[in-house]
């Protein structure tokens, strides 16, 4: 009765009450497999991962050969950052059970885990032939072909399903995806993302609030920062100058971490927010009452469609004015947002006359600010003039890559007799992969690829290695292209039609590097060909570069401040009118 006890508290929701039940069981019978697995599931939904992992692995210890004992097992295994030891067990398990479809889905997502994209992508193929059709076996297929670099495959297989099904997940994952195909253009994306709202629209009602604030222009502000990115993470690091410069006596900022992920970045940041709360074990509607009970005025979530956003959350109107920034380089196309924040570069005035979905907020260009890493070493003298050929480089992440930049970045090469190409991200960890895009340039054998650096010193130093920046297309590089600049590496850059293909284009523009910006592949070819030409010029940019970006608007955290406060400010202005 006491098991039947525990079930029922836990299909009711009453996880803490579950698991003190559950420990009685245990300590009465230590050794039974399933009661260890009912209290490893009783503190799994106590956010205590730790001890669940230790019942998970005490009950698949007893019960060898029992494979959903061992599928839990891993799936806790994942959850505590221990992918190796979850790859390890669900192989095991799958030479009993080969037609379980969730035993290689799980260890696709183990191997993604641990940067192992080509790996990933088997083990995901093997579980949709065990579920043909299965929605979740194909977007897991689809983001594995993304982390590969194959976004048009992954964009094929789950374009069509969002369609079908109307399935805001699905059409959240096609949204994503439509930024890093070449040929979709700004008005298909801006279909795909109003879609992904629409289905928000029919699926959740949104409640009808009253804010209790006062509709008071100038007064002080409760602003609401929301993210799952708030640790070494390129949104926390250009985050970072708003927390640390805004303005205190006119706005309270109120930060909502929404994962259990955290680090040392996540502790500096934490020094300079009102108030911080650690929202990692809540559904997006639970998540939505506490930032209403905070009476926020200014809501700002900061992840678009990325993973683990929280965008049903902004869907019920938590505040009065709510923003989208930083972290995705479209609209959400949630209905009721207040903006997006853009600046005239990434979104030029006449984008107006077609634009839907939320409306564009632009701010003082540039719509970011970089906060150069304290540790970096000097800059170096451009490699070419001790090599004698020059180096073309780009450490931007796998999923960035499309047939399309392969094939621009071939006949960049071509254009430079003697040149190479140096690749460096977290995803080429896996040999398979470094292999893989190799093969896919005109020219492998002038391709060197290199897995992640052991430290960001050691990243940076890399640097020394590069002559000229390429920066991908159509889903340019922003944290990347502020590195390569800062270490006087020039990044050519081709700006595009969409916000994602123009945000080298808003930072080189706030440097003084505008010559660096190319508006078609034949200028972008010609540019990289022109520059590589001239040492000379390419050694004035190691000289230069940081000095100009040091003091340009790009890394003046006060003025942007004052200019994204004035952004918040005008949005609460315009709903108190």
């Amino acid at each position: 009765m006491r098991i039947e006890l525990v079930k029922m508290l836990l299909d009711e929701g009453r996880a803490p009450e579950a698991r003190d039940a559950c420990r009685r069981l245990v300590q009465s019978s230590p050794k039974d497999p399933y009661i260890n697995h009912l209290m490893s599931r009783a503190l799994l939904r106590c956010a205590e991962t730790v001890p669940a992992l230790h019942y998970a692995q005490t009950a698949a210890a007893l019960v060898p050969g029992d494979v959903d004992l061992a599928l839990e097992f891993a799936r806790l295994l994942v959850i505590c950052g221990k992918s190796e030891k979850a790859v390890e067990v669900l192989l095991k398990a799958e030479k009993l059970r080969p037609d379980l479809a969730s035993l290689p889905g799980l260890r696709s997502g183990a191997l993604i885990e641990l940067n192992r994209a080509m790996e990933a992508t088997a083990a995901a193929q093997r579980a949709l032939d065990l579920q043909p059709g299965e929605s979740g076996r194909i977007a897991q297929l689809a983001a594995c072909h993304l982390n590969a670099g194959y976004p048009e495959d992954a964009f094929a297989l789950v374009a069509p399903l969002a369609e079908r099904t109307g399935e805001p997940a699905m059409l959240s994952g096609a949204a994503l995806l439509s930024n890093y195909c070449p040929g979709i253009t700004r008005q298909q994306q801006q279909r795909l993302h109003l879609a992904y709202g629409a289905a928000l629209d029919a699926a959740i009602p949104a409640p009808d609030r009253t804010y209790t604030g006062t509709r008071d222009p100038e007064r002080p502000l409760r602003i609401a920062l929301i993210s799952p990115d708030l640790r070494s993470h390129s949104v926390a690091w250009f985050i970072e100058p708003f927390l640390e410069h805004h303005d205190r006596s006119r706005l309270n900022v109120f930060v909502y971490q929404t994962n259990a992920l955290a680090d040392a970045v996540t502790a500096k940041l934490r020094k300079h927010a009102h108030t911080w709360r650690v929202m990692d074990n809540i559904s997006d509607h639970g998540l939505a009452e506490v930032i209403f009970g905070d009476q926020i005025d200014v809501a700002i979530e900061l992840s678009g469609h990325t993973h683990a956003h929280s965008l049903a959350c902004m869907h019920t109107k938590p505040a009065p004015v709510m923003l989208t920034y930083l972290g995705y380089p479209n609209i959400t196309g949630v209905s009721g947002m207040s903006g997006r924040v853009v600046d005239a570069i990434t979104d030029p005035l006449d984008w107006d006359t077609d634009h839907v979905g939320e409306p564009l907020l632009r701010t003082g260009a540039p719509f970011l600010c970089y906060k150069p890493p304290a540790a970096a070493p000097l800059a170096a003298s451009a490699p070419c003039v001790h090599n004698g050929f020059v180096t073309f480089g780009s450490f931007n992440n796998a999923q960035k890559l499309n047939k399309a930049a392969i094939d621009l970045w071939s006949r960049v090469l071509q254009a430079v007799p003697g040149s190479k190409l140096l690749l460096k991200g977290v995803a080429f960890t896996e040999e398979a992969l470094r292999r893989d895009v190799q093969s896919r340039f005109a020219e492998p054998s002038r391709v060197e690829i290199l897995p992640r650096a052991a430290s960001t010193a050691d990243h940076l130093k890399l640097y020394d290695r590069i002559d000229i920046g390429l920066d991908p297309t159509p889903y340019n590089g922003t944290t990347t292209t502020c590195e390569a600049l800062w270490m006087g590496v020039p990044v050519i850059t081709l700006a595009g039609a969409t916000h994602a293909s123009r945000v080298s284009a808003s930072i080189l523009t706030a440097i003084g590097a505008g010559e660096l910006i190319s508006n078609d592949e034949s200028g972008y070819i010609a540019a990289a060909a022109s520059l590589a030409a001239d040492h000379g010029r390419l050694n004035g940019y190691r000289a230069s570069l940081r000095p100009a970006m040091a003091s340009s608007p790009l890394c003046d955290g006060p003025g942007f401040c004052a200019r994204f406060e004035d952004t918040i400010r005008r949005s609460w202005r315009q709903w108190c009118t």
